[in-house]
């Protein structure tokens, strides 16, 4: 099977040093436990001791200054591990990614480093009951207590919210304006309530009821919230996280086919499909190699985020449509008894990318932001 990482490093580079070094961790009996219980809270403080959970911060925040195009490599062996990845991209992507570009140097600083080495975490509280992801219309209302302000609302839709520290929240001001705030997650003021799905994630509902949050804990300026939000949601839309899970699917088919050689004969459909498939992540994995070079350089649009956001999630889908459509959930087990528990990668599939082209922004929301951008720039339409 033709390899399809995101960059093929070769050896003897500190890139693939990184990896090597990343795959001697996510190797122990720690992964095991966390694949099991869905709590990789272990895993994130292994590599976070390490200092390769964040590897893209700078060092005097806990990371190790590297690229965006080297630090996919953890994303990559996470999935290629089945170790739970959401809290990661949750903590270090969108949260951590967030303070690192808009907050101030002493919000950094007081959060960054415990994000970096896996002993805190965070998680995005946008969604609302009534507004979906149509932030325009959200209702939580921060009110001011003094130097601080007291939030009111409901949140839906947060992932991994029992295991956050901190949360992410966009709420309206005393100016009607929508300002951002790290809130904390752990005390008065705050609910934290599963809502019922069938993925392995499950999501939460967070009831706000006067949690106070102090002037320090305001990312940005008070006022600037949607902007900085734009900004969040580049960090989110870079494609990385679903080309990884689209990737690690293909060789879970592509290894259950080997091991039914009499349908992987060439001119057969299941061998023109594998190949197709994997044309395709060639092409996902040099888009996202893109965008992760212009988030580098500080030159990623918001085209190019919707872009790489839509194209890869619609084929994580259809990756995981066609394992479907194989044999359903046949043959689709470890052989592993220690890790009876644990949902075959292909199974978990099927309840993970339905909700990929909603999270982040509908492959609908993408369409309609690439076809606005394209119209704005007065750029010619052709048929």
């Amino acid at each position: 099977m033709p390899c399809t990482e995101l960059y093929q490093e070769p050896p003897s580079t500190p890139m693939r040093a990184l990896r090597d070094e990343i795959r001697d961790i996510l190797r122990s009996a720690l992964v095991a436990e966390a694949r099991r219980t869905r709590d990789p809270r272990a895993v994130h403080r292994a590599l976070g001791a390490a200092g390769v959970l964040a590897p893209q911060w700078p060092e005097q925040y806990g990371g190790r200054g590297v690229s965006q195009v080297a630090a996919a490599v953890l994303v990559e062996e996470l999935a290629a591990h089945d170790v739970p990845d959401l809290l990661h991209t949750l903590t270090v992507q969108i949260v951590g990614s967030t303070l690192l570009h808009c907050a101030d140097e002493r919000m950094k600083a007081r959060y960054l480093p415990s994000f970096a080495d896996g002993t805190a975490f965070g998680c995005v509280l946008f969604s609302e009951p009534q507004a979906g992801s149509d932030l325009g219309v959200l209702s939580t209302r921060a009110v001011r207590d003094g130097a601080g302000h007291r939030l009111y609302g409901t949140k839906v839709h947060s992932l991994f919210a029992p295991l956050a520290d901190r949360g992410l929240c966009l709420a309206r001001d005393d100016n009607d304006a929508l300002t951002l705030f790290l809130v904390p997650l752990r005390g008065e003021g705050i609910t934290i309530r599963p809502v019922p799905g069938i993925t392995d994630d499950a999501f939460h509902e967070i009831v706000l009821d006067g949690v106070y949050v102090s002037a320090d804990d305001i990312v940005g300026e008070p006022g600037q919230g949607w902007a900085i939000v734009v900004k969040t949601l580049a960090f989110e839309r870079t494609g990385l996280d679903y080309y990884v899970k689209a990737l690690r699917w293909y060789r879970a088919i592509a290894d259950h086919l080997e091991s039914h050689g009499d349908r992987l004969a060439p001119g057969q459909h299941d061998h023109i499909e594998l190949a197709r498939l994997h044309t395709r992540l060639l092409a996902a994995g040099t888009l996202v190699r893109r965008v992760l070079t212009r988030l580098d350089r500080d030159e990623l649009g918001e085209e190019e985020a919707a872009a790489a956001k839509w194209y890869t999630t619609e084929l994580a889908a259809e990756v995981a449509w066609w394992a479907a459509e194989l044999d359903g959930d046949q043959n689709m087990t470890l052989g592993d008894p220690s890790l009876s528990q644990v949902s075959h990668p292909l199974d978990a599939a099927l309840r993970e990318a339905p909700g990929m082209r909603i999270s982040g922004g509908t492959a609908e929301m993408m369409l309609e932001t690439l076809a606005r951008l394209r119209l704005d720039s007065g750029a010619e339409v052709r048929p």
